[in-house]
């Protein structure tokens, strides 16, 4: 009986450092990998290239549409004469002709959309009857 003892012991004291080794190198992959090289690069790039825009002080970028964004074509500044318009299709298009998007969604009040940034996309904000309340790229 004594062995048998001896090696539920063994087992016992031996289960939980096999566990924590396992945890341990599992975590040892995950921690060697840096950041993402995205990650790293995006934000001295954007810092070289120009400042926010909201840092920028444009009252365009504050509320009113944004300016040329540097990851992508689209300048809604000029299209802020079309607030109260309505979103026909007509409108729609030369709206997303003139701010060089190469894309375009129309979202009313209720209308679910996604939060990713897109810099080739101009977002046009309507009311329940689709006038057009803002204008905006991303």
């Amino acid at each position: 009986m004594a062995g048998s003892t001896d090696r539920r012991s063994l087992r016992t004291a031996l289960l939980p450092a096999a566990l924590i080794a396992l945890l341990g190198a599992c975590a040892g992959e995950r921690d060697t990998g840096d950041a993402p090289p995205a990650a790293d690069p995006a934000p001295a790039a954007q810092a070289d290239a120009a400042p926010p825009p909201a840092a920028s002080g444009d009252p365009a970028a504050t509320g009113g549409g944004s300016t040329i964004d540097p990851i992508g074509p689209c300048n809604a500044a000029s299209l802020q004469a079309l607030v109260g318009q309505e979103a026909s299709e007509t409108v729609v298009a030369q709206a997303t002709a003139d701010s060089g998007a190469t894309s375009v969604r129309v979202l009313g009040p209720d209308d679910v959309a996604t939060m990713d940034f897109r810099g080739d996309r101009l977002t046009i904000t309507t009311d329940g009857e689709r006038v057009i309340q803002t204008l905006n790229c991303g």
